[in-house]
């Protein structure tokens, strides 16, 4: 094929920040079900136990900032209830004085309050990343500005959607710390790379009444660009705030020159940036943290199948002090009990270790002993098991979000990246039959093999939901993923697939061959992005390898594919000769 990019090591040195790996994650959530959500958070958090207050705490934080950035993301679409606006930043900023302060005395006022709140039927909503996948504790916030020296007055600017809820804690803990202040939430639009901030005569008037406050901008992040932070800043600085006074508060330490934004290093010195403490508020009965791969000193694994890690955005965890357990994180809020709920319906079908509750964010499991398994321990006994595994998600994880469209954009977009071509509608066209919250990670390791001889399905509840795609999809994904991670082929892949289809009543041999492709991509561009990340880091040559197999993967599958097809088209045209009586031959 003209100009495909045939080498791995040439591809593997362009660029690899513009694979698609990320998904969006805006979901439709109804109105009633957001402000129900709030009014139960809220009910649980006035009768919590002491031990489970601050938990009950944070879940209706994030309730309350969930609802009011919908509500305020309407108002800026000009279908403006700036009544119920103005009552959920008042909810918000209630509950962020009674999350820090530790007083409940004001929740039924509140509960009243929400009960007042006009709102559509349906919102359109992002996941707050930071309080779903990175343990952003909304606590740090407060704790970062005892060292700040501010000045007696400050205006804060939330970044939506999650700095909804953190500049309602900064602006609290800076009123109980005497600092006047006042705060706004803004939404930067325009491309990932490089987001602008509309200057609306309403933000230019704020900034005004603000007169020689300290400006402080809080968000999560930075993320790959910093755009979202340099648009909100010079904003400011288009109204004529000096760049001294112009505080950036972030969740993680980064290198400027890194940055993907339009003349980054430049944009960036011109203000102050600082960083919220960076290790995850533990657990209690936790002990020596397992985050950043660490957790491979403690299981065994083979040198030639190490696991690679992209350190910075695996889940935080930690091994318990007793070490008969161990601390995932799964989610603060709702985030954490949609998990649990998975986690105990695993547990109680045989195929996930015990799960024993979510404290802070952290989902708690019974540490089993046993071995991770390798590619070498395929056997039909296996095969089995994963089938009955795969059937036990098909019924009882099936998903009314429909597959994301993401999914064949990114199949398209990532070959055409590290090929140099296109695939056909046809062959990027996932058929949509059997929609599930997903595993997303079915590689050998995610298996052991107790030492009572059983096999369990390790991390099987949060990876398929994440930050990454897929996000809700088709249960071919994960066949898919068996196939390619196991590397299954011949009358193994077969046998794999007729155990599956028995026990699922599934037929999904026809619509498979695209999730294969799918799959692979996704998993080349994710390695090959993250071995960027992770550059003169140990995990790098792991990612690189991975990388290179995804490729060859992905590579394979397509040329097998395109044989097929002429083959067919062959078949075809030697069935036509014969039938007006020519030989083919």
């Amino acid at each position: 094929m003209p100009g495909l990019v045939t080498d791995p090591q040439h591809a593997m040195n362009s660029s690899g920040w513009n694979a698609y790996v990320f998904r969006d994650g805006r979901h439709t959530v109804s109105g009633p079900a957001m402000t129900a959500s709030l009014a139960g958070a809220l009910s649980r958090w006035w009768s919590a136990p002491e031990q489970n207050a601050e938990d009950s705490a944070v879940a209706s934080l994030i309730a309350a900032g969930e609802l009011e950035c919908a509500l305020l993301d309407e108002a800026n679409g000009d279908t403006c209830r700036p009544d119920s606006c103005n009552i959920a930043s008042q909810i918000t900023e209630t509950l962020a004085l009674a999350f820090l302060t530790g007083q409940k005395d004001a929740l039924f006022a509140v509960l009243q309050s929400t009960e007042q709140l006009r709102v559509a039927d349906r919102y359109e909503i992002a996941v707050q990343e930071g309080f779903s996948y990175y343990a952003l504790h909304p606590r740090k916030v407060a704790l970062l500005l005892d060292g700040l020296g501010l000045p007696p007055r400050m205006a804060v600017i939330g970044i939506r959607s999650i700095g909804v809820a953190l500049s309602a804690v900064a602006c609290t803990a800076l009123r109980l710390r005497d600092v006047q202040c006042e705060r706004i939430t803004v939404r930067p639009t325009g491309h990932p790379y490089d987001r602008q901030l509309e200057l609306t005569p309403e933000l230019r008037a704020w900034v005004e009444r603000s007169g020689d406050a300290g400006f402080l901008i809080v968000d999560e992040g930075p993320g790959i660009s910093g755009s979202s932070f340099l648009a909100v800043a010079e904003a400011l600085s288009r109204c004529g705030v000096a760049g001294e006074r112009i505080h950036m508060v972030g969740s993680r330490t980064v290198d400027p020159a890194g940055l993907r934004a339009p003349n980054a290093p430049e944009r960036w010195a011109r203000y102050h940036f600082h960083v919220m403490q960076n290790e995850p508020l533990p657990p209690e009965g936790a002990g020596e943290s397992l985050s950043g791969g660490t957790w491979r000193r403690h299981f065994h694994c083979a040198e030639s199948t190490v696991p690679a890690s992209w350190a910075a955005l695996e889940p935080a965890k930690f091994l318990a002090c007793d070490k008969q357990s161990i601390f995932k994180f799964e989610g603060f809020g709702h985030y954490g009990e949609a998990i649990g709920v998975r986690a105990r319906l695993l547990a109680a079908g045989g195929f996930a270790p015990r799960y024993l509750g979510n404290q802070r964010g952290f989902g708690e499991y019974e540490l089993v002993p046993g071995r991770m398994l390798e590619r070498h321990d395929r056997s039909a006994e296996l095969l089995a098991r994963m089938a009955d595994y795969l059937a036990f998600r098909l019924a009882h994880f099936g998903s009314d979000a429909a597959q994301s469209p993401e999914i064949e954009k990114m199949l398209r977009w990532n070959w055409q990246l590290e090929f140099g071509a296109e695939l056909s509608d046809a062959e990027s066209r996932l058929r949509i039959c059997r929609v599930v919250v997903c595993d997303g990670r079915m590689m050998p390791h995610e298996w052991l093999r107790t030492d009572g001889g059983e096999l369990l399905k390790l991390d099987a509840d949060l990876h398929g939901d994440n930050h990454f795609f897929p996000g809700p999809c088709d249960i071919a994904w994960d066949v898919a993923g068996a196939i390619v991670e196991w590397e299954l082929q011949g009358e193994m892949r077969d046998l794999f697939i007729r155990e599956y289809e028995v026990r699922s009543g599934d037929a999904i041999t026809e619509r498979l061959a695209p999730y294969l492709l799918a799959y692979s991509i996704f998993c080349m561009g994710w390695s090959k992005m993250a071995a960027l990340a992770m550059e003169g880091e140990y995990d790098e040559a792991l990612l690189t390898r991975d990388y290179q197999r995804y490729r060859d993967v992905a590579w394979r599958l397509r040329q097998k594919a395109l044989d097929l097809e002429v083959n067919e088209e062959t078949a075809g045209a030697n069935h036509s000769l014969r039938s007006h009586g020519v030989s083919g031959s």
